[in-house]
């Protein structure tokens, strides 16, 4: 026994009236675009590991300097 997720059917085709596509009855649609506000990331800095790699630079710095 077989399972089928769908079944196809024939469907008849009308061929394509190229003037009926080439001239416009009605407005198009407004198109869909995302907000902005969804994509923002608001960004607040690490104020704690800022500063401790400040320090951390500061005496490699002075260390550096010192044994030079």
């Amino acid at each position: 026994m077989k399972a089928y997720l769908y079944k196809e059917e024939e469907q008849p085709i009308e061929p394509i009236d190229e003037h009926k596509l080439a001239i416009a009855d009605e407005k198009p649609e407004k198109a869909d675009v995302p907000k902005l506000s969804l994509y923002v990331v608001k960004y607040n800095p690490l104020w704690t590991a800022t500063f401790i790699a400040l320090v951390i630079f500061a005496i490699w710095a002075i260390a550096t300097w010192l044994l030079n």
